[in-house]
């Protein structure tokens, strides 16, 4: 389960962003994400990847010492890896770190200074689940700042911002969200898209946006697979800003 985690106080536009990576593709387009982010608004960018080190419980002391010894070494060549594959994809000074947890603790415990998380997801097939059980869907519950998730993708990643639909979770959009989405197509010129309630909205409001903003609270009454957030986005190909209300 994951932690619960007190409201934290952050800001639009974000001064700090931090990537969870996990080597994939869908991680290298996050990063691309946060250093457009990060370049738009001076902000600081970080990128966060979290190995859980447990060794055996019938191992010796000696099996222990020499095991600690292995994984100092191996999470020293993971940091070097982390900090080319970072620069490599986002093209802007970040601050890489290779934490010894569980990556949903480690991503919500890293964010305590940040304003921004941005997570990929890999494309699981069905209704909701590229989201539903995963670290990014995790991480969303939990987090009270906001979280954008995108899958991969080869288009520039300064396109996200062109085109970006308000998606309505309860009655109205939150002003925050609102404003999120209006800060964000400042990056690109970018307009704001009426995309409606989350249940009603139109396929193709979906298809002809580059982001979907939205907000949701952390105290949903369902997560499920029939939620209509999870039903929608279980078929959305594109990125999506949740803003924490509570």
């Amino acid at each position: 389960m994951s932690p619960v985690l007190p409201v934290a106080v952050w800001q639009c536009p974000p001064r700090s962003v931090l990537v969870a990576v996990d080597f994939g593709d869908a991680s290298a387009r996050a990063l691309a994400i946060g250093g457009v982010v990060a370049s738009a608004f001076d902000a600081r960018l970080g990128a966060l990847h979290a190995e859980r080190f447990e060794p055996p419980p019938y191992f010796t002391l000696e099996q222990i010492s020499e095991l600690e010894a292995e994984r100092r070494a191996a999470q020293a060549a993971t940091t070097d890896h982390l900090a080319r594959f970072a620069a490599q994809a986002s093209g802007y000074p970040i601050e890489s770190s290779v934490v010894d947890d569980t990556p949903v603790e480690a991503i919500l415990n890293g964010a305590a200074t940040a304003d921004l998380i941005i997570a990929g997801t890999h494309g699981r097939r069905g209704p909701g689940r590229w989201w539903l059980g995963s670290v990014a869907e995790r991480i969303v519950r939990a987090a009270t700042i906001p979280v954008l998730v995108t899958r991969a993708a080869t288009t520039p990643p300064r396109a996200v911002f062109e085109r970006i639909a308000l998606v309505q979770d309860e009655e109205h959009v939150e002003p925050a969200a609102r404003r999120y989405a209006e800060r964000l197509a400042t990056i690109s010129g970018g307009s704001i898209v009426e995309g409606g309630p989350v249940a009603q909205c139109e396929a193709g409001v979906m298809q002809q946006a580059t982001l979907v903003v939205m907000s949701t609270r952390s105290d949903r009454p369902s997560w499920g697979i029939t939620d209509a957030v999870a039903r929608v986005l279980g078929t959305c190909q594109r990125p999506v800003l949740f803003i924490p209300t509570h």
